[in-house]
């Protein structure tokens, strides 16, 4: 996990000392959930709220296209009520409400609509993301109430690293402030336990954020 933070602080000063580069910050709200179903059927879900702040790169590619590198972290979360037992959390629990912090490293690449300083773009790709730390609550059906902390590692009930694909769509200023909106679909499982259930993240966000060094791109369009 270390590792791969400091390969992507490298990353950014390293592509930030070259021409063909910005860095960008940006920070927003987002609503998390998650896919879960169990033995194949789906459990109902509710969304809970978060946010999100990072940093990203935006390196120029070809024309149009660039490649957007980041690194930010989210606070996630998600609430399912059961119609049939789930390990993890418990075979007796009748729900879960979870709230945990992680750590998301995308690798995407973003198209510029039009040749105008002020223009939309859309970005794609897959995102790692490492979950440091979480907590759930749940009733049971013998009337007890369990608040605790997420166990996460290789022989644990939840996994620690998630898989997923990125989409945003946005607007980039002529003085480089942007706005975005994203969706993000786990394509991983967090739970560690055979045969129990399939919980796959699913985010929507909003972002705000401002682009330094964007006039960099201008003769590239």
């Amino acid at each position: 996990m270390k590792s791969i933070i400091i390969f992507f602080v490298v990353l950014i000063f390293y592509y930030n000392c070259r021409a063909q580069v910005a860095v960008g910050f940006s920070a927003g709200p987002q609503a998390t959930t998650a896919s879960y179903t169990i033995k194949n059927v789906k459990q109902p879900t509710d969304f809970k709220y978060g946010f999100h702040a990072g940093v990203s790169l935006k390196v120029f590619f070809d024309r149009h296209l660039y490649f957007s590198p980041g690194i930010s972290y989210s606070l996630m979360g998600y609430k399912s009520t059961f119609n049939q037992p789930s390990m993890p959390p418990d075979l007796l629990a009748k729900n879960n409400n979870t709230s945990f912090h992680q750590v998301d490293f995308d690798f995407l690449l973003q198209y510029d609509f039009g040749n105008d300083p002020a223009h939309f773009f859309v970005k794609a790709g897959p995102a790692i993301s490492y979950i440091i730390s979480g907590r759930e609550e749940f009733d049971l059906i013998t009337g007890e109430y369990v608040k605790r902390k997420m166990k996460y590692g290789i022989t644990s009930d939840y996994g620690p690293y998630l898989g997923s694909m990125v989409m945003d769509l946005g607007y980039e200023t002529n003085k480089g402030f942007i706005i975005y909106a994203y969706y993000i679909h786990g394509l991983a499982s967090m739970n560690n336990v055979d045969g129990g259930p399939q919980i796959k993240p699913r985010v929507i966000g909003l972002s705000v954020g401002i682009l330094l060094n964007s006039k960099k791109f201008s003769n590239n369009k």
